[in-house]
C-alpha cells in the first residue's frame, strides 16, 4: 500500500497532504539540481522529464485498472494512489515555476508556462477538495508524449520524432476525447474542462504537424500525411459517434438547446481537424511538388501581351524569366530577344518547357498541336522515342514516368489544373463547357446555378473560403493574404473576380479560361506560340532559350546565356508575392548588381495580388517602380491587382546594401520583468493626471526591451527593409531612440555605409542603456547621444544643420508626443531634399476609427500617454506637408497577455 511507502494514513488529513506536497517539491528541487550537474541539453526540461516519467507510470497503472474494472468505475473512484498522483503533479507545477523563475526564466513563456501551470494548480486543488482525483489519474497516460518530447529536448535533438506526433494524437486527442464524453454523466464541469483541454491539444498538434512536415526525415511526406489524415478521419467519426450516443442516451427527450451545444462542439472540432489538413497542404504543396518533381502549373497564368506593351523586347535584349509552364517563354521568343534564360526551381516545369521546345524543333505543326492543344496521348507515345534522343537526362526521366499528364488531358494537369478538373464536371453538366467552345465573345447566361455563383463571387464573402481553396488552383495562401491586408482590398478583388466571370473570360482571344473550361485549345482561341502562323518563326528561335534549374539568384550569378552579355530584361511574374522580405531583399540585391544587369538599358517587370498604388513590398518600393499605365490590350487573366515595372534603375541605387545579412541578438520576454512593466504602466495610467514620458520610463529602463520586443512589432522590418538603405544614408537621426534597440537591427548597415547616427531621447536612464549597447556593438565612434526634445532649438543645435540630414526614424514615439504635428514638422525640416522619414507607430485602423474596438484602443492607450490618432498617418501621407509617400502599411498585432489586436503602421516618405 502507498501508506506503507510514504508513511501517511489511509485517510490523510489536510496536514498530511501538505506534508506530501512539500516532500515532493523538495524531491523536484533535488532532482533538478542533480541533473543540472550533468549539464545535459536544455535544463528547462529537466523537471519535465522527471514529472512526465512518473506521471506516465501512474497513467499506465490506472489504465490497467480501467481495463480490469471498467473506465467509469476507475475514474469515479478516488483512491490513495489517485490522490497522491494529483499532489505529485501539483508539486511539479509549483516547483517548475519557482525554480524556472531563477534558473530558466526566459524558457517559461506566458501561455504554455505560467497560464498552463496555474491552470493545473487550480484544477488539481479543486479535484482534491472535491474528491474527484480519479478523473485526473485516468488521464495521466496522456503524459507519455511529454516523455518523448522532454527527452528530445534534454538530449538536444534537432527535431521531434514521428513517434511523438503519433502518440500525441492517439492519447492527447483521441483518448482524451473519449474520456471527455465518458465523464459527462459524472461531472458537467469536468466535461467542460475536458473540452477546453482538447482544444489546446488540437492546437499543439497542429503546430507540431506543420513544423514536422517541413523537416526532412526517413519517412516520405506523403506517408506521414496519409497516416495522420486517416487518424483524423477516424477521430472525427469517433467523436461524432460519441456525440450521437450521448445525445440518444441523455437528451432524446431533453431540451434541444443541450443538443445544439454538443452539435456545435462537434462541428467546431471537425473544422479544426479540416484546418489541420488544409494548412499542411497549403504550406507544403509547392515545396512538396518541387521535391517530388511534380507539375504545379500547366499554363502560365500571366498575360504576356501586357508585358510586351511596356518592355518592347527586341534582338538586343537578354531576357530572364521564370519558366512556369513555358507559355510566356515561347511567347517572348516571338518578340525576338537575342537570348532568353528560363529559370525554375521546379525541375518538372522545365521538363514541360523542354518537351514543348523539342516538339517545335522536331515535329510538324499538326503533331505539335495535337499533343499540346488536344492532349493526344497516342501520338505522344508514338513520337516520344524520336524526341527522347534529343532530350536532357532530366527530361527523359520525367516524361518516361509522367506521360499520364497528357493521357489524362494536360489542361487538367498539375496543381493548378486540379481545380479545373474538379469544376469540369459541373461545367459540362450546366452546358458551360460547350458554350465556351462556341467562342461567341458573350457572357454565359444559360444557367441559374452559374449566375448565382457569379453573384456570390462578386461579393467579398467567399474570400475566407477562397484561402482554403486557393492552393487547389496553384495559388499559395500567402499570396491571397495580400488581398486581405489593406482595408477595402477584399471588395476590390471580389469586384475584379466578378468582372472576370461576367466579361473578361468570354473575350474571343482569352485562351487562359478557354483551356480550363473547354478542356482544350482550338485554333480560334489559343496562345500565340500554338498558332500555325508563328510555328516556323519559333522553330528558328527556340535555340536562343537556355533552361536553368534553380532560383532566380542562382541563374543570374551563373549567367548561363551563351553570349555572356548582361541581362536587360527581368520578367519575374508574380513570384515575389509569396516571398518573405529577406528573400525579396536578397533577390533584388542580386539581380540589380551591375555585374549581371545592364542598368542603362535594363527593365524589370512583375505582377502582384496586392492592391494599392505602389509595390507590395518596401524593398520593391525602393526601386521606384511605375504602375503599369492603361494599355491598349487589357490583362486577360484579370486577377492581378497591380502590375509594375522599372523602366530604368537609378544610377545611385546601392544594391549591395540589400545583400547585407544582419544578426541582431534576440531579446526574450521575462514574465517577471513584464509584470514590473505592466505594474508601472497600470499605476502610471491610474494615478498620473499629467503624462510625463520622461518620468514614465525612468522606473522601467532596465526591463524596457523585453516587454517592448513583443508590444512594439515590426521595428526590425522598418529598419531593415522600409528604410531605403539603397540610397546609402550618411546621416541618421533616431527620434525617441529608447535603449537603441533599433540600431542593433542594422549594425552592419551602419558600419558599411559609415553612417553618422544621432540617438535622441528624453530619458537619461534609457540613453544610459543605449550608450552601453552602442559601445558593445562597436559603434561608439559613429554615434552621438542627444538628450532632450527635438522641438527645442538647443537640442536641434546638437544635431547636423536643419535641411541636411539623409534619414530620420521614429519608432513608437510620435503617438506619445501631444503636439505630434509640430514634432513631425521638425523631423521633416531636418531632412535634405530627397531625404527620408521612416516611422512605425500605433494608429486607429484606417476607415474603421469610429468602430467600438478602435475607440477602446484609443482610451486604453491614452491611460499611458499614448494617443492613437488616425489623422497622424493621414497627415504624413499628405503631399502638402512636404513628403511623397513611398511606403505605407497597416497591420494588427497582438498585445502581450491579452486578446487585443491594436493596429500599427509603417511609413516611409521622401522629402520633395
Amino acid at each position: 500500500m502507498l501508506k506503507d511507502m510514504v508513511g501517511i494514513s489511509e485517510d490523510p488529513t489536510f496536514v498530511d497532504r501538505i506534508q506530501f506536497l512539500c516532500a515532493n517539491m523538495l524531491v523536484c528541487a533535488v532532482i533538478y539540481f542533480m541533473l543540472r550537474l550533468t549539464k545535459l541539453g536544455d535544463r528547462a526540461w529537466y523537471l519535465t522529464v522527471y514529472s512526465s516519467g512518473v506521471a506516465s507510470s501512474f497513467g499506465i497503472y490506472f489504465a490497467q485498472q480501467a481495463w480490469n474494472n471498467g473506465i467509469y468505475s476507475t475514474m469515479t473512484t478516488e483512491t490513495e494512489w489517485s490522490m497522491y498522483a494529483c499532489i505529485f503533479f501539483l508539486a511539479y507545477c509549483a516547483m517548475d515555476l519557482v525554480i524556472g523563475s531563477y534558473e530558466y526564466d526566459e524558457a517559461i513563456d506566458y501561455k504554455d508556462g505560467w497560464v498552463h501551470h496555474f491552470f493545473f494548480i487550480i484544477l488539481l486543488a479543486w479535484l482534491l477538495s472535491s474528491g474527484l482525483t480519479g478523473l485526473f489519474a485516468i488521464a495521466l497516460i496522456e503524459e507519455v508524449p511529454t516523455v518523448i518530447l522532454s527527452l528530445a529536448r534534454v538530449t538536444m535533438s534537432a527535431k521531434l520524432p514521428f513517434l511523438f506526433g503519433l502518440t500525441f494524437f492517439i492519447l492527447r486527442i483521441s483518448y482524451h476525447c473519449y474520456l471527455t464524453y465518458s465523464v459527462i454523466e459524472y461531472s458537467t464541469v469536468a466535461f467542460v474542462i475536458g473540452v477546453i483541454l482538447l482544444r489546446s491539444h488540437v492546437k499543439w498538434f497542429h503546430r507540431w504537424f506543420s513544423g514536422h512536415l517541413k523537416k526532412k526525415g526517413r519517412m516520405p511526406l506523403s506517408i506521414k500525411v496519409a497516416v495522420f489524415a486517416a487518424l483524423i478521419i477516424l477521430q472525427t467519426l469517433g467523436h461524432g459517434y460519441a456525440v450521437y450516443q450521448m445525445v440518444i442516451k441523455n437528451y432524446l427527450v431533453a431540451a434541444s438547446g443541450a443538443i445544439m451545444v454538443h452539435l456545435v462542439i462537434f462541428l467546431y472540432f471537425c473544422a479544426k481537424m479540416i484546418i489541420v489538413i488544409q494548412d499542411v497542404y497549403t504550406q507544403n504543396f509547392i515545396f512538396e511538388a518541387i521535391k517530388e518533381k511534380k507539375v504545379i502549373y500547366n499554363i502560365s497564368w500571366e498575360d504576356p501581351r501586357v508585358d510586351h506593351q511596356v518592355l518592347k523586347v527586341n534582338e538586343k535584349d537578354v531576357v530572364l524569366t521564370i519558366s512556369s509552364a513555358g507559355c510566356n517563354v515561347l511567347d517572348y521568343m516571338i518578340e525576338g530577344p537575342g537570348e532568353l534564360v528560363a529559370v525554375d526551381f521546379n525541375a518538372a516545369q522545365l521538363c514541360v518547357l523542354e518537351l514543348k521546345i523539342l516538339c517545335i524543333k522536331y515535329l510538324k505543326w499538326e503533331e505539335y498541336w495535337q499533343i499540346w492543344s488536344l492532349s493526344n496521348y497516342d501520338l505522344f507515345l508514338a513520337v516520344w522515342p524520336k524526341l527522347k534522343k534529343y532530350a536532357s537526362d532530366r527530361c527523359k526521366e520525367f516524361w518516361d514516368e509522367n506521360g499520364d499528364l497528357i493521357r489524362d488531358n494536360f489542361m487538367f494537369a498539375g496543381t493548378s489544373g486540379l481545380m479545373a478538373k474538379i469544376l469540369s464536371f459541373p461545367a459540362e453538366f450546366i452546358g458551360l463547357s460547350e458554350y465556351m467552345r462556341k467562342n461567341t465573345g458573350k457572357p454565359f447566361k444559360g444557367s441559374i446555378i452559374f449566375n448565382g455563383i457569379v453573384k456570390f463571387l462578386s461579393s467579398s464573402l467567399w474570400i475566407p473560403v477562397g484561402k482554403w481553396l486557393a492552393p487547389l488552383g496553384g495559388v499559395p495562401e500567402k499570396q491571397l493574404n495580400l488581398v486581405m491586408k489593406t482595408p477595402g482590398s477584399c471588395a476590390i478583388f471580389a469586384e475584379k473576380i466578378g468582372e472576370i466571370f461576367e466579361k473578361i473570360m468570354w473575350e474571343k482571344d482569352n485562351y487562359f479560361y478557354y483551356a480550363y473550361v473547354a478542356g482544350r485549345w482550338d485554333e480560334h482561341c489559343c496562345p500565340r506560340y500554338m498558332m500555325r502562323k508563328n510555328f516556323e518563326l519559333l522553330r528558328s528561335r527556340v535555340d536562343r532559350i537556355t533552361l536553368f534549374h534553380g532560383s532566380v539568384c542562382d541563374a543570374v550569378k551563373a549567367m548561363p546565356q551563351k553570349s555572356k552579355k548582361r541581362f536587360t530584361v527581368y520578367s519575374l511574374l508574380d513570384s515575389m508575392d509569396w516571398m518573405p522580405e529577406s528573400m525579396v531583399s536578397n533577390q533584388i540585391g542580386t539581380i540589380t548588381d551591375e555585374k549581371y544587369f545592364n542598368r542603362e538599358e535594363g527593365r524589370i517587370f512583375w505582377r502582384s495580388f496586392a492592391t494599392g498604388d505602389r509595390a507590395h513590398s518596401p524593398v520593391l518600393a525602393q526601386l521606384n517602380p511605375a504602375m503599369l499605365p492603361d494599355t491598349k490590350y487589357p490583362d486577360r487573366v484579370g486577377w492581378y491587382l497591380t502590375q509594375l515595372w522599372v523602366p530604368k534603375l537609378s544610377k545611385d541605387f546601392n544594391n549591395k546594401n540589400l545583400l547585407i545579412e544582419e544578426d541582431p541578438s534576440t531579446i526574450k520576454q521575462s514574465f517577471k520583468g513584464d509584470l514590473q512593466v505592466m505594474y508601472t504602466m497600470a499605476t502610471y495610467g491610474l494615478t498620473q493626471q499629467k503624462k510625463d514620458a520622461k518620468e514614465f520610463y525612468k522606473s522601467q529602463a532596465k526591463v524596457y526591451d523585453g516587454f517592448r520586443e513583443a508590444l512594439l512589432p515590426d521595428r526590425d522590418n522598418l529598419l531593415l527593409y522600409v528604410v531605403p538603405w539603397t540610397t546609402s544614408p550618411k546621416t541618421w537621426v533616431s527620434v525617441g531612440c529608447g535603449t537603441a534597440r533599433d540600431i542593433e537591427y542594422v549594425v552592419k548597415h551602419v558600419k558599411e555605409n559609415k553612417t553618422r547616427v544621432y540617438l535622441c531621447d528624453l530619458s537619461a536612464e534609457l540613453l544610459s542603456i543605449a550608450e552601453q549597447r552602442v559601445s558593445d556593438l562597436g559603434l561608439s565612434s559613429l554615434v552621438t547621444f542627444v538628450e532632450g526634445d527635438i522641438n527645442q532649438k538647443e537640442v536641434q543645435a546638437k544635431l547636423p544643420p536643419m535641411g541636411t540630414i539623409d534619414l530620420v526614424t521614429c519608432s513608437y514615439c510620435l503617438t506619445m508626443i501631444p503636439d505630434w504635428e509640430k514634432a513631425a514638422t521638425s523631423m521633416i525640416k531636418m531632412l535634405r531634399k530627397g531625404g527620408h522619414l521612416a516611422i512605425v507607430d500605433f494608429t486607429a485602423k484606417e476607415n474603421c476609427h469610429t468602430h467600438m474596438d478602435q475607440r477602446f484602443y484609443k482610451f486604453w492607450f491614452s491611460m499611458d500617454g499614448v494617443w492613437l490618432n488616425e489623422k497622424q498617418p493621414a497627415w504624413l501621407r499628405d503631399p502638402k506637408n512636404g513628403l511623397v509617400t513611398h511606403w505605407y502599411q497597416e497591420d494588427p498585432s497582438r498585445c502581450p497577455y491579452t486578446f487585443l489586436f491594436p493596429t500599427h503602421y509603417q511609413f516611409l516618405g521622401r522629402k520633395q
